[in-house]
């Protein structure tokens, strides 16, 4: 179903195609038909149409930030509300975000460059301050607000969730955990012109280390680890960091906002200090490093060189072992060990056992567990498959029934293997066995869906075209796709086609009900793309919602099936080669 906003005319203002969802807005690619330039227009979402107060805080957002001017803050040109929602018109940025820019640089395995690293910081911290003089805290500073255009500029967007201190806070809690400052962790209303401060010390952290300093799968616990636990030295991650440095950087994660920097201004020109007396080449005396600590490679690339490399090759696109990656290691400095100690440490085990068994006279292989096949036959020879396991998984048993049946093997070792089959029926030679999860060791993706909504999340580092999955309804009558087939290529409405670690891209389907919608935490460090199908004509895409008939969807990547799933479970975790 068209989106009923793209093709409209708002003032001069034409309407082209989506670009994006956040949480609150939908953002829109459109053309300044008198002054012929680009512009993006943000629309407050269908959902919160009838929730005044998200309106004026959206209004509020247009209303500050059209009296500012500064070089490093997205301008904004109109704002109206005379099509029945409120909306705004603001400069479009070609460029890509910080959180992309990093997922390049980890594909090269390397950290971004010192130059870089004070240019963006210098830029973010000059808009802060900008905007803390005018009585705006920001609360929610993290890569994927920060946009770096073709042309070089680096612009800080998407105040929505910026406190106007004379305003006082509804008491949410607002912002990415993983960028959230302690006092704002515990109330909103404390937030100050420090957390913004503190967000920017944990970009920097970022980027110099190449790990975040709290991590982790639940939010609520991320925000109790920046409420009660101290980060771990940036040192300990990146040893060619110097204790100037480092001695910056944690003061600026202080916990109590009054011991942090005081404006940004303050916390760069000490970080620049610090590299100057630092020096770039100057080696300091460390202490012995902790077996498994990988070398730390800073990339020569500038950020614009960066992002003119093509994209690599699929066999490229896995993380280098070793680096720590931007933003997504969850992994403790103290726990890693590297790849020469645990093979070594393996073959120690190896020839242990060997001289033990040797010894004993007990032959190892009788220790082993026989491989269980299990067949269940339909009425007809034809429609038998079988399917090896281990004793470990499951074993999907596809007959000529209405849907696949799940059948678990048994974890007690067999002395010879067990066949229930029919005695008078043979099973065919051409059976090809089929694993449950067809790429068990392949990059992660889980999907969510209710009645209303529809998620992908990407929990890997590889670069994977987005535009390569295909979703299809199944009958649940023989197990055939059905005409409820959604092509992902639909999703590619930004300026690149792939998802990130941790970026979902979605579907919601809206209407004139208020039904729940979902928000896996998960998703928070990117925006959604959106398909908006209406529920009177929602089209033929909706594969994953209920429906007679239908129990399951299946996943196609690259023209493969690597993963079915239940509707009505809700989620489902798919991996892909």
């Amino acid at each position: 179903m068209r989106d009923p906003i793209v093709g409209m005319q708002l003032a001069n203002f034409r309407v082209e195609h989506l670009l994006g969802q956040g949480g609150m807005a939908s953002v829109y690619f459109g053309q300044d038909v008198k002054l012929h330039r680009p512009v993006a227009i943000k629309v407050l979402d269908k959902r919160y149409k009838n929730h005044p107060a998200y309106a004026a805080r959206f209004v509020n957002e247009a209303r500050m930030m059209a009296k500012w001017h500064h070089e490093n803050i997205i301008q904004i040109y109109y704002s109206d509300d005379d099509q029945g929602f409120p909306y705004y018109v603001m400069e479009y940025v070609n460029g890509q975000d910080l959180a992309e820019i990093l997922n390049l640089y980890q594909e090269e395995g390397k950290l971004m460059p010192i130059t870089e690293v004070l240019r963006i910081g210098n830029a973010v911290a000059n808009a802060l301050d900008y905007a803390h003089r005018h009585g705006v805290v920001h609360r929610d500073v993290k890569p994927p607000n920060i946009l770096i255009s073709n042309d070089g500029r680096v612009l800080l967007g998407d105040f929505g969730m910026a406190l106007e201190v004379r305003d006082g806070s509804q008491g949410n809690i607002f912002g990415s955990p993983h960028y959230i400052s302690p006092e704002q962790a515990r109330r909103s209303a404390d937030a100050s012109a420090q957390s913004d401060i503190y967000s920017l010390g944990v970009i920097l952290y970022e980027v110099l280390t190449g790990s975040l300093p709290f991590n982790g799968d639940d939010p609520t616990e991320i925000a109790l680890q920046h409420i009660s636990q101290l980060p771990p030295p940036p040192r300990s991650i990146n040893p060619d960091i110097s204790p100037t440095v480092e001695a910056v950087i944690l003061k600026a994660l202080q916990k109590d906002p009054r011991e942090r920097y005081q404006s940004g201004a303050k916390l760069i020109s000490a970080l620049e200090d610090a590299f100057k007396a630092s020096g770039s080449t100057k080696k300091t005396t460390l202490p012995p490093l902790p077996v498994g600590v990988p070398t730390i490679r800073r990339s020569d690339l500038s950020i614009e060189q960066i992002s003119k490399r093509p994209a690599p090759k699929k066999a490229e696109a896995q993380p280098k072992a070793n680096v720590r990656l931007p933003a997504t290691v969850h992994a403790k400095p103290a726990r890693r060990r590297s790849g020469w100690f645990i093979l070594l440490l393996l073959l120690l085990l190896l020839g242990a056992g060997g001289y033990y068994f040797y010894s004993t006279g007990i032959n190892p292989l009788s220790l082993l567990p026989i491989p269980t096949l299990t067949i269940s036959l339909p009425s007809s020879p034809e429609a038998v498959q079988a399917t090896e396991t281990s004793t470990n998984l499951p074993v999907v048993a596809e007959e000529a029934s209405p849907s696949p049946t799940v059948l678990p093997t048994e974890t007690s070792i067999p002395q010879t293997p067990t066949v229930e089959a029919t005695p008078t029926v043979e099973p065919s030679p051409t059976v090809q066995a089929e694993p449950t999860v067809k790429y068990p060791d392949g990059n992660h993706y889980t999907l969510f869906y209710n009645e209303t909504s529809f998620f992908i999340l990407n929990r890997s580092y590889a670069r994977r075209s987005i535009s390569g999955f295909v979703f299809e309804r199944l009958s649940s009558e023989d197990g055939t796709p059905m005409e409820d087939v959604f092509q992902a290529y639909q999703w590619e409405t930004r300026s690149v086609d792939y998802l990130p670690r941790n970026f979902c891209a979605n579907i919601t389907i809206f209407g004139d009900q208020d039904p729940p919608y979902l928000n896996p935490s998960g998703c928070s460090a990117g925006i959604t793309s959106t398909i908006q199908p209406r529920f009177d004509r929602p089209g033929n895409i909706l594969f994953w919602t209920p429906k007679e008939g239908s129990s399951q969807f299946r996943v196609l990547w690259l023209g493969e099936e690597v993963a079915r799933c239940d509707i009505d479970q809700t989620f489902c975790d798919i991996f892909i080669p």
